[in-house]
């Protein structure tokens, strides 16, 4: 792989504990969380449908909490893969104007706008789509995107076709909604605006970088966050999820180190001088 990413000191994110504690021997329903001083709670009424936030996830929340962050008020945002509606929650509770939280999960939506009504939040700057991205076609450009890509490899032994392994596992080596992000950013950001990425090191980071820096973005990556690769929640295909992943780091498309890999939260700023494509 080739070294085009900002180096910085890793952390261990450690996910805030919900009312029964383990991320992948039991996914939680509940937590709370912190961002920009305001302390949030987030929950799941079916944690089968809608997957609680990961520490991959939770990660870019991390960073966006540090001095180098954008600022996010007034903001009109769009939130790809929405899920539980962490990202959505946070924008609205740091001051965006407008947030459209787009999954294609149909769970997602009632669960999105029940967090933002449960912590007091204006339900009505939050607009839920539900729609594969491919297919979505807004009538506007939004100033910020932010997303958190399934970037777990695909296997017909594993993975289902529910909304909730959606969140989790993607065709194309686990690429496709990466893919899809850098396909359709053209059309759905603002010239001028940011893409915020939370991006696995086991999905070729490079590849998203290179492509997007091609039509002249910016990059920056705000932090780099170590972790467990969330092998406990597929413990009888682990050694099929691992096999998956070891062909695409001897190819050069996936970086880790035993059952340890790498979130990087990234920022991509599209040209004010943007042409369209």
């Amino acid at each position: 792989m080739t070294d085009t990413l900002i180096q910085m000191p890793t952390q261990r994110r450690v996910l805030p504990v919900g009312e029964n504690g383990s991320l992948w021997e039991a996914r939680p329903s509940c937590g709370i969380f912190e961002f920009r001083g305001m302390r949030l709670r987030l929950a799941v009424e079916d944690p089968a449908e809608v997957l609680f936030p990961t520490d991959c996830g939770l990660s870019l929340i991390a960073a966006l909490n540090g001095g180098d962050a954008p600022d996010l008020k007034g903001v009109n945002a769009l939130d790809i893969g929405a899920g539980s509606g962490l990202y959505s929650l946070a924008l609205l509770a740091a001051g965006a104007e407008r947030v459209t939280a787009l999954d294609i999960n149909p769970a997602s939506a009632a669960q999105t706008a029940a967090n933002v009504v449960s912590n007091g939040l204006d339900a009505t700057r939050l607009t839920c789509v539900t729609s594969p991205l491919e297919e979505y076609t807004p009538d506007e450009r939004f100033d910020l995107v932010i997303t958190n890509p399934p970037h777990l490899p695909y296997d017909p032994s594993y993975a289902r076709d529910d909304g909730l392994e959606t969140a989790l596992v993607a065709r194309r080596g686990g690429r496709a909604v990466y893919d899809s992000v850098v396909e359709r950013m053209d059309t759905l950001l603002a010239p001028g605006g940011t893409l915020l990425m939370a991006h696995s090191s086991l999905a070729d980071i490079p590849r998203t970088i290179t492509e997007l820096t091609a039509r002249a973005y910016e990059s920056d990556t705000l932090a780099i966050f170590e972790m467990d690769i969330p092998l406990l929640a597929y413990t009888e295909h682990k050694d099929a999820m691992l096999s998956l992943l070891k062909e695409r780091r001897a190819a050069g498309r996936a970086d880790f180190d035993g059952s340890r890999f790498t979130v990087h939260a990234l920022m991509f700023r599209r040209p004010l001088d943007a042409t369209e494509r």
